[in-house]
């Protein structure tokens, strides 16, 4: 167990074990519920949803004309049918 102090604006740090424990790391998005009298903090996995907008435009269009390329090449070598 390890004990931290609540701030004056009522923050608290998670200590380096706990959160080496948990994966949790800067950014990291994190769930506290109450549960029996005792606060629970649980990582939050990302939703894909957080990740909309972060590959440039184009970026599907590119990744299919790249593996059009690849079949095409597997193709000519052989390895394919």
């Amino acid at each position: 167990m390890v004990t931290v102090t609540v701030t004056r604006n009522t923050q608290v740090t998670i200590p380096k074990k706990i959160r080496e424990k948990l994966g949790i790391r800067v950014g990291d998005r994190v769930e506290m519920t109450v549960e029996d009298g005792k606060i629970v903090v649980r990582k939050v996995k990302p939703s894909l949803a957080e990740y909309r907008g972060f590959l440039p435009r184009g970026f599907e269009e590119a990744l299919a004309e790249l593996r059009k390329d690849s079949r095409d090449r597997f193709k000519r070598l052989g390895v394919v049918p």
